[in-house]
């Protein structure tokens, strides 16, 4: 581009274009006089348009220059708002893809334009640059594959700039006060809030949110996690994990159909009949699917200890549009508010539920022993089978404490088990179970369960034993299945014959992580051989896999599913199995949080489990729930000091939990 002294020209100032006099010039660099009546220099590739105006006052004084240049840009913006580029383009966009400024205002406005008239004409081209493109030899004429992109992504801003501002003229008035409702939020915002909401405190990495936010004014006090509550779209317990997983809590009509028609089936005819056997389940009060029963009974010198497992593959048939969403499950999730189950309740608590009474279809688990309580053989048969009696862990520990009973020689034959596990290096966890529930009123109820009563030690042991065999019998068989196995620990372990916090924390940091997969291998825990889990179908899909592998050896002599199909329904399955753990222990301490968050001002005992570089970690006696001690640096507790201490934060959705120390004990 040619400039020269005395000419005006339009060029680029922080992308505001501004008119100037040339005052000096050499090849690169301009010293110009501009509207602003600033004298400054300009890089030559700034420079827009460069041209003499005839009537300038260049005898004039500064300020007239000033003016004058002022006018002159006002007369371009003029100009250029009139200017009509679209239909410029489409007489030159099919011919060519570069044409000159000089050439373009022609085309325009004819033989008798001037400079005011193509520096109106670069004004346009550099406010819009939808068509044309300004290059330092002219123009670039834009194809119409780029224009149409181009008007989309216009679009596409355009709507975002009017729903960043529907948005924040929304939560203005809810921050306001104004009535405003669900219903009337503008379309998109309650999802945004809730992808926001699902990223706990990081909500404001995303951009949209930040956009809308700032413009409605709104402080760091309203996250989207209080705006979904105050709109009622949100509980204040929400339970985020579940919506932000999209784990459906209730079952589909179609499902439902499905369930209640297999629900029918009629018993089987080719089983053993055990129906005869004084069988009794041990569970919760509240438990709804029994999925377990024992039996005992004597044959000469014999002991016969009978594990009867509920068996819900009469009524699922693999790979049946039911086994496919019951595997999507993968899992019964027992929330503190709710249960989500695995299969539809016609089956988990009614057809396949065992009963009183009532001849349900089984796998069996016959267990020779002798009086010493050694095993002789075992037997696993598909069965019938009707519960004699059905009790709680309560009424099973007063029966144990009675004498003669059924259940207390069930309870000897579990000690023996027990016994023999610690003999081969099986760790016995005794910590307090710390039971959180929310009835329908939504007030949390806490209590605490000794882990070690007669009839928790009966029931775990039952099935740890029955697992282990039904292990043994895969293993044995070569048949696949799904195994829990546990490599040993990283330091020496020694539990006493109570609980002891200092000593159980110490212990599950040496823990090594178990692993799960289609190999057999020792577990170190529970002092094994090997172990899977084949005594909660109803409620586990792997214990489902694996009482169809038993049962088809059973019925055919080979396997339901060879080693590579387990590994793929496994690798299927195995997340959802984690990520309920993680949100069955994530909503118990949240409700357990926001119970102690009622008790502030109370005073608790606690005991020290470890001193860490910048704090000490106490656990809370009567919740069995640990929590760092902020104190000064000066103070220095060890292993089991005792304290009474003082809640100072809880924050229950962001699971923080501060003690303050009163004194020690």
């Amino acid at each position: 581009m040619i400039c020269r002294k005395n000419d005006i020209v339009d060029y680029f100032d922080n992308r505001r274009i501004v008119c100037g006099l040339i005052r000096e010039c050499d090849e690169k660099r301009l010293r110009i006089l501009n509207d602003r009546g600033q004298e400054t220099n300009v890089s030559l590739g700034r420079v827009l348009i460069s041209g003499p105006v005839p009537d300038f006052p260049l005898g004039g004084s500064r300020d007239e220059q000033v003016a004058r240049l002022r006018e002159i840009s006002a007369e371009r913006d003029d100009l250029k708002n009139s200017i009509d580029l679209k239909e410029l383009w489409e007489v030159v966009g099919m011919e060519t893809d570069r044409i000159g400024i000089e050439d373009l205002a022609e085309l325009y406005f004819g033989m008798d334009q001037d400079i005011n008239n193509a520096a109106s004409l670069v004004r346009a081209v550099a406010e819009d640059k939808l068509y044309f493109k300004i290059r330092p030899d002219g123009l670039e004429v834009h194809s119409p594959a780029h224009v149409e992109q181009a008007v989309l992504q216009r679009e596409i801003e355009r709507r975002r700039r009017n729903f960043v501002a529907s948005g924040a003229e929304f939560l203005a008035k809810l921050k306001n006060g104004e009535p405003v409702d669900l219903g009337s939020a503008p379309i998109g915002l309650v999802d945004l809030l809730e992808e926001a909401a699902f990223l706990g405190k990081e909500w404001n990495t995303l951009k949209r949110v930040n956009e809308i936010f700032s413009q409605a004014g709104v402080g760091r006090d309203l996250d989207p996690f209080r705006i979904l509550v105050k709109l009622g779209a949100w509980t204040e317990d929400e339970n985020v994990k579940l919506r932000a997983e999209k784990i459906p809590i209730q079952f589909e009509d179609s499902v439902l159909e499905l369930a209640q028609e297999v629900s029918q089936r009629s018993l089987p005819s080719d089983r053993e009949d055990l129906s005869h056997l004084d069988t009794v389940a041990i569970d919760s009060v509240t438990t709804r699917d029994v999925d377990d029963a024992l039996s005992i009974s004597f044959e000469d010198d014999e002991l016969i200890v009978g594990i009867h497992i509920t068996d819900p593959t009469h009524f699922v048939d693999h790979g049946s549009p039911l086994d496919l969403h019951i595997r999507q499950r993968a899992i019964s999730i027992y929330l503190p508010e709710t249960t989500i189950p695995m299969m539809p309740p016609i089956l988990s608590e009614k057809a396949a539920s065992l009963a009183v009474g009532e001849p349900r279809p089984a796998i069996s688990l016959l267990v020779r022993m002798g009086q010493d309580f050694q095993i002789r053989s075992f037997d696993i048969k598909a069965s019938l089978v009707s519960l004699s009696r059905r009790i709680s862990y309560e009424e099973a520990d007063e029966r144990i404490r009675a004498g003669e009973t059924t259940e207390k020689k069930m309870f000897e034959v579990a000690q023996a088990l027990r016994q023999r596990r610690v003999s081969s290096g099986a760790l016995i966890f005794k910590d307090p179970e710390v039971g959180v529930q929310v009835d329908e009123q939504g007030e949390i109820h806490v209590s605490v369960r000794d882990r070690e009563s007669p009839s928790q030690i009966l029931v775990s042991e039952m099935m740890i034993f029955a697992n282990n065999l039904f292990a043994r019998f895969l293993k044995d068989n070569d048949l696949g299945g799904i195994f829990r196995s546990q490599a040993p620990p990283s330091e020496r372990i020694e539990l006493g014959d109570e609980y002891d916090p200092v000593l159980s924390f110490k212990a599950r940091r040496a823990l090594v992580r178990g692993d799960v997969g289609i190999i057999p291998g020792p577990h170190s825990t529970l002092g094994l051989d090997c172990y899977t889990t084949a005594t909660s179908p109803l409620r586990r899909y792997p214990d489902l896999l694996v009482q169809r592998q038993i049962k088809s050896f059973l019925d055919r002599g080979k396997p339901l599913l060879d080693k590579t199909q387990l590994e793929a329904i496994l690798g299927e399955i195995s997340y959802k199995i984690d990520r309920a753990g993680f949100m069955e222990r994530e909503r118990r301490r949240y409700f357990l949080l926001k119970h102690l968050s009622k008790m502030k001002k109370n005073e608790f005992e606690a005991v020290v489990l470890h001193r860490f570089p910048k704090f000490h970690l106490l656990q809370m006696v009567d919740f069995g729930i640990n929590a760092p001690l902020n104190s000064s640096e000066s103070l220095t507790l060890r292993p089991y000091d005792r304290a009474i201490v003082r809640i100072e934060k809880v924050n229950p959705r962001y699971d923080k939990l501060n003690l303050s120390l009163i004194r020690l004990l």
